[in-house]
């Protein structure tokens, strides 16, 4: 396994994928959250308060839908031929063909974002009312009041969500490469949970897979002695 290179590329795929997939989900997440919290907190009529719970409802759905499904509704979205992305685009390009870990990253990142956004969401608005009052009075824009009140106060839940999507991610992120590009073009989507499901079920090399299953569960061990560690210095 070591000496693999089949192997090395796999992993190689599989962190980059989650590095720029988690990376996406929280930059957006984190956004939206904040975007969603200073709603609450201001004083909003009726139709502003109805219309925050609507986009709530909205920002939901992607989490709902199964990961078979939404593999099968990018791949069509990314279709060259009718897809609308390419009509938005103005551009004619097969994704799942000529950019298919892109095409991987954003159908995970569409799906997975509202539970960061949401855990973030829940953290700010835990975050006591009186503090962005005092530095509002102070005079302070809405990037400082982010920046000192807002970030610092969940930076904890941050390291926490963060390394829990991370070890998600690299551990079961199969159905959605599988539905939209088995992997390939060749290996270029390869990640670590299709390898080890094409070395049992493709090859029949049942011990190798093995080694593979036990390395994976390895590196998840690695992610949640972190995540635990981190929590109780908090």
């Amino acid at each position: 396994m070591v000496g693999s290179d089949i192997v090395s590329h796999s992993l190689y795929v599989t962190v980059l994928f989650t590095v720029v997939s988690v990376a996406i989900e929280f930059i957006v997440g984190l956004f939206i959250a904040n975007a969603l919290a200073k709603q609450m907190r201001e004083k909003l009529s009726k139709v502003g308060k109805g219309l925050n719970r609507v986009l709530r409802s909205i920002f939901i759905l992607p989490f709902a839908v199964p990961a078979v499904v939404a593999a099968v509704a990018w791949k069509m979205l990314l279709q060259p031929e009718f897809g609308p992305v390419n009509a938005l685009l103005g551009v004619d390009m097969a994704w799942t063909t000529q950019q298919p870990l892109l095409s991987i990253i954003v159908a995970d990142a569409w799906k997975m974002m509202p539970f960061i956004l949401f855990i973030l969401f829940a953290a700010i608005m835990s975050i006591p009312a009186e503090r962005f009052e005092a530095i509002k009075i102070d005079g302070a824009s809405g990037w400082q009041e982010f920046r000192y009140v807002t970030f610092p106060a969940i930076l904890s839940v941050i390291a926490v969500v963060i390394a829990f999507r991370a070890v998600d991610a690299f551990t079961k992120i199969f159905d959605i490469v599988y539905m939209m590009t088995g992997g390939g073009p060749g290996m270029q989507t390869q990640v670590f949970p299709l390898l080890i499901w094409k070395t049992a079920f493709s090859h029949f090399h049942f011990g190798e897979a093995a080694v593979l299953a036990v390395a994976a569960i390895a590196i998840s061990l690695i992610f949640g002695l972190v995540l635990i560690l981190r929590g109780r210095t908090k």
